[in-house]
């Protein structure tokens, strides 16, 4: 198959010749990086969290690129299983947000090689990628995250080009969940799914679960919000339509006053299934959802309690009398969250595989939507935990490598769903296409400062609070950022009186709105185009 490097030089004497010529540059480049990331108000074991695991994408044994420019990855460095599962690689965020035009590439494979007929895209790939469809059929979570995953590449792109391209095959992807729905007796789609639904926990679950249906839910949402851009309103009346009736359902049949439970009235003649139990990411979809900029798929005081229960219930800060099976990643006075637990009873003889089991990728996308919804200290809880359990310092049942958080392998590619983090203390959305930015941030907002990339480049963005005034940078390191309309939060929700833009001293021109806790700015000269070394200063009283 070949290496891609392989393919940009002849021999390894070019490779050196050129890493000389081009060191300082080079350096230059990393150090700015590094100082630009780390120059931040966040603490340290959240910057090192989100760092150390981005590292992943570059770990040989994990993220290659073969001769013909195709990438992929397995799950993690011991060359677990065939590449790219979908429902692991459903948790990432880092890549796609610090390569853009390689998660492109992924999402080429999934929607060119590994899409059948029907809409389903298979789970893992064979190398190189055939024409046909190849590894498993399509697994449920899996299947649903290369829906979103290809919303968020749409996104992260400085055009509608991915939009338009890839519109025809995202809509056969998500009319092949539509055609798995549970359909009411007239035959219409109600938006839940309660077939074998294929997933990450390696066994199948049955009946209905926030975790599957709350994926088809966010699915529905973007494949809408996707229709409408294309102008297809048939397409996105009906998703939305499903979409209603699917959380009207998920909450009469799931909701039990602390957190979304599965419904299967005869699970505990069923193996692996979940019951009452409340699983740590029975909310992933909506953590998808604040991502992409979707708002709500469950409603928000739910989120909040199931969020509350998750901690109450499944975070645990010392698992010694824990007992960990059928794998342990963490040991004695360690800290974790556990995948589920039964508070109230129920726990199936034959439970859901990896129930007992704390994975880093999960406490990450727990901990992420908690600070979504404003649960900073539980968030950060979880974080400083799983980190605590990689400080280096060697001790049973695991190696304890900062740069390497095991699962089915070692620099497991889950734990970059640490990447959500910076998403979500920075509160930043950013529609590429559209050029419209937003911040927001979540933790001490009177005094913030945190690395942000978009798909052409990336930088810093800060705020502080001084009395009356609110001023924010957002400072262009490298590459360009376009900029059409800016969403700032205003600081304690005070309504702007003026506002003001500045770029290297120049006055911006521009006209504003308050909106809901923001401030919406939008730039007379149309799109602002922001390059390396340039600082965009806003002043808002």
């Amino acid at each position: 198959m070949g290496c891609y490097y392989a393919t940009q030089w002849p021999d390894a004497r070019a490779v050196m010749r050129d890493a000389v010529a081009g060191y300082d540059l080079s350096r230059w480049k990393t150090e700015l990086y590094q100082q630009t990331f780390y120059d931040s108000t966040l603490p340290y074991w959240v910057l090192d969290c989100v760092s150390a695991n981005s590292a992943i994408t570059r770990h040989i044994g994990v993220v290659f690129r073969i001769a013909n420019g195709d990438i992929y990855g397995w799950e993690g460095s011991n060359g677990s299983c065939e590449p790219t599962c979908t429902h692991v690689w459903g948790y990432e965020q880092s890549l796609a947000r610090l390569f853009p035009d390689l998660e492109k590439e992924m999402r080429r494979i999934d929607y060119r090689h590994q899409q059948n007929s029907d809409g389903g895209i298979n789970n893992r790939t064979d190398i190189p990628s055939p024409p046909h469809p190849t590894g498993q059929e399509p697994f449920t979570d899996g299947h649903a995250s290369c829906i979103l995953k290809a919303y968020r590449e749409a996104l992260n792109s400085p055009d509608e080009s991915f939009f338009i391209q890839y519109w025809p095959r995202v809509k056969l992807a998500v009319e092949y969940l539509i055609a798995r729905d549970a359909k009411a007796a007239d035959g219409r789609p109600i938006g839940i799914l309660q077939d074998n639904q294929s997933n990450t926990y390696d066994e199948d679950l049955h009946g209905v679960t926030t975790f599957i249906s709350g994926y088809y839910l966010a699915s529905l949402r973007a494949g809408e919000e996707w229709a409408r851009r294309m102008n297809d309103s048939e397409a996105a009346g009906c998703y939305h339509e499903i979409f209603e009736s699917g959380q009207k359902r998920l909450i009469e049949l799931c909701w039990n006053g602390e957190y979304f439970q599965q419904h299967l009235p005869d699970y505990m003649n069923r193996r692996g299934e979940v019951g009452p139990g409340c699983m740590s990411d029975q909310l992933i979809g909506q953590w998808w959802a604040h991502q992409l900029g979707m708002g709500y798929i469950f409603p928000k005081d739910m989120v909040v309690t199931s969020l509350q229960s998750i901690f109450k219930y499944n975070w645990k800060s010392d698992l010694t009398e824990w007992k960990q099976k059928p794998r342990a990643f963490a040991g004695a006075n360690d800290k974790g969250l556990i995948i589920c637990t039964w508070p109230r009873g129920g726990r199936p003889g034959d439970v859901m595989n990896y129930s007992d089991e704390v994975w880093t990728g999960i406490e990450y996308q727990v901990a992420a939507h908690m600070i979504y919804e404003g649960m900073i200290a539980e968030g950060f809880s979880i974080v400083k935990g799983a980190r605590e359990r990689y400080d280096g310092v060697p001790r049973p049942p695991i190696l304890r490598n900062p740069w390497c958080e095991i699962e089915c392998g070692g620099h497991y590619t889950r734990a970059m769903s640490s990447w959500s983090l910076l998403l979500a203390l920075s509160g930043y959305e950013y529609d590429g296409p559209r050029a419209i930015l937003r911040f927001g941030p979540r933790y001490e907002p009177e005094n913030f400062q945190c690395f942000f990339s978009a798909p052409q480049g990336w930088g810093s963005f800060s705020q502080k609070l001084n009395g009356q005034k609110q001023q924010a940078d957002i400072a262009i390191k490298s590459g360009s950022l376009d900029l059409n309309i800016l969403h700032l939060q205003t600081i304690a929700n005070v309504k702007p009186a003026t506002v003001t833009a500045a770029v290297g001293g120049r006055v911006q021109p521009l006209y504003f709105k308050a909106n809901d806790g923001f401030v919406e700015i939008h730039f007379n000269s149309g799109k602002l185009v922001l390059n390396a070394g340039d600082k965009l200063e806003i002043s808002v009283t």
